[in-house]
């Protein structure tokens, strides 16, 4: 397989289909870092492990892989003439300014990469130059769009979550209390004052909850109080930092009670979760939105809030990239609803997922890594975009959609003078002993 890939990287690929329609053959450079100067004769005939499969030389080769499928497919499927040239460059800029004294490139109709940022840089500005389109797969820096309109950043900002969670709160949330956790108050402050904001914007000012409901709930708590052998006040219930009248309750069965809604901003590093019974409801739903990237307070913030599912509905939002975390009890989660948001989801029941994890088994003998989704979708989705709209393709990214692996591509240009950025996030949530993708109106 190394050896396979060093002919290929250092040479130029030529894919045509056998029967060419399109009038034009496109050339594209997929710049990835394969650190092919470790590939020696030892490194290749060594017996695999998982040690070797840790090293650099593989870091990436799975991108590599996926980008290659797509390219067959839409050389295949779609008549594409295609010239692929792929370049060996990592984080070295020696690497970059090699590649881009190569002739070939001047006539490029696409870059794809490289991944790292100095690298990445050194060919931006060659790419400004030259007004050759450049795609970058991996940084989540907004920046890199800043005045320079011909780059395309795949991966969404950590920003972009702001805009799909306030389309959740209206959508599914507008009627709880909204309880907004961070593990930092020096944590993206912004962030958190965005979402706050975005909170009191959305919320109902009033819940109205039916008092057959609440009477409802009173008795299987009061039900369990006696088990437990809790001392209460039958006709006194508190809840919302309200007392109710379960006599009047009753008396009013068909009517409905106002319930004031709360955005509560919790500093968990001062307070950590001591101001929840105070605002929150037995009544309805109460959204928590835990924002930190830490994973010992992921864990520890976790099965607090499960303790507190025992008195009170809770639905819980983790942001930023909770997904990256690992062992985070499932069970818990599912409890407690958990919504993630993530730039790639991969669902394996999906007819074209199982489609491609069959191409990838049959040509590589291995089983794809997450880097092999995105080198197919980004593979996919940019060649299609080249060979439908040419020299015209960034005026047209944001109106193209096509149906990818792990993830969309919602492309936005903040102004003429900048690039295209990826805004959208997958969203999912725990229902049952499943992941469903949540529908937030995402449309092209």
């Amino acid at each position: 397989m190394i050896k396979k890939l060093l002919n290929i990287a250092i040479c130029l690929c030529f894919l045509a289909s056998a029967e060419v329609r399109a009038q034009e053959t496109y050339r594209v450079a997929l710049m990835v870092p394969l650190y092919l100067e470790q590939v020696d004769e030892a490194f290749y005939e060594a017996e695999p492990s998982n040690k070797t499969l840790l090293t650099k030389p593989f870091s990436f080769l799975h991108f590599y892989e996926g980008f290659m499928i797509a390219a067959d497919s839409v050389v295949n499927s779609r008549n594409m003439q295609l010239e692929l040239k792929v370049y060996d460059v990592d984080n070295d800029v020696h690497k970059a300014q090699i590649a881009i004294d190569d002739p070939w490139l001047n006539t490029a109709d696409m870059i794809v990469g490289p991944f790292y940022l100095k690298a990445f840089n050194v060919v931006k500005n060659y790419a400004a130059e030259k007004d050759i389109p450049i795609v970058n797969p991996i940084t989540q820096r907004s920046e890199i769009v800043d005045y320079h309109p011909n780059v395309v950043k795949v991966k969404p900002a950590i920003e972009a979550q702001v805009g799909q969670l306030d389309s959740i709160i209206k959508r599914y949330y507008h009627s709880n209390n909204i309880f907004i956790v961070q593990k930092d108050k020096n944590l993206d402050v912004e962030i958190v004052d965005r979402i706050t904001e975005m909170a009191y914007r959305n919320i109902d000012s009033v819940s109205y909850v039916p008092n057959r409901h609440i009477v409802d709930v009173i008795k299987r708590h009061q039900k369990r109080w006696k088990y437990l052998k809790i001392d209460f006040q039958a006709t006194d219930y508190l809840t919302d930092n309200i007392s109710l009248d379960v006599n009047i309750l009753k008396q009013r069965i068909s009517d409905s009670t106002a319930f004031k809604n709360h955005v509560v901003k919790i500093n968990y590093d001062r307070d950590s979760l001591n101001n929840v019974s105070r605002y929150a409801s037995t009544m309805r739903n109460n959204l928590f939105i835990i924002y930190g990237n830490d994973k010992v307070f992921a864990n520890e913030i976790v099965n607090k809030v499960t303790k507190l599912i025992e008195y009170y509905p809770i639905t819980v939002i983790l942001l930023p990239e909770w997904s990256k975390f690992e062992n985070l009890f499932n069970d818990n989660l599912m409890k407690m609803h958990a919504i993630y948001f993530d730039d790639d989801y991969i669902d394996y029941q999906s007819i074209r997922v199982e489609s491609f994890i069959c191409k990838f088994r049959n040509r590589y003998e291995t089983e794809p890594s997450e880097y092999a989704y995105q080198g197919f979708d980004i593979g996919w989705y940019f060649l299609n975009a080249l060979r439908n709209y040419g020299g015209e393709m960034l005026n047209n990214l944001q109106d193209y959609d096509i149906p990818l692996l792990g993830t969309h591509f919602n492309f936005v240009k903040n102004d003429e003078e900048s690039g295209y950025e990826n805004m959208f996030w997958n969203v999912y949530q725990f229902k049952g002993y499943n992941k469903v993708v949540l529908k937030i109106g995402y449309e092209k």
